[in-house]
């Protein structure tokens, strides 16, 4: 996991669309990536079973991916990487 992960998940959250594309999301002023690194992290996430692609390229946080945010899902634990601590979005960190 990186934490524009964690940002991605967070917009889920946050937003009134139950579904986003990643281009949606990559154009959101806190996501300095472009919609196609976010369609890469969001296939990961899915992947993860954080996300849950619904078709057409279009997303949706899962019961996992809430409980992850709010610290009640171990990412580590479930087979995924722990979240890096460095302030950038963590590409290099990139272990999911």
């Amino acid at each position: 996991m990186v934490l524009l992960d964690e940002r991605i998940l967070e917009l889920f959250v946050e937003s009134e669309e139950e579904f986003m594309a990643p281009s949606d999301i990559g154009e959101h002023e806190r996501i300095p990536y472009s919609g196609a690194y976010v369609a890469k992290r969001c296939r990961k996430l899915a992947k993860h079973g954080l996300l849950k692609a619904v078709g057409r390229g279009l997303y949706t946080i899962t019961d996992e991916g809430q409980e992850y945010l709010k610290g009640e899902y171990n990412a580590a634990e479930n087979g995924n990487a722990g979240v890096s601590d460095t302030n950038d979005a963590g590409e290099a960190q990139d272990q999911a």
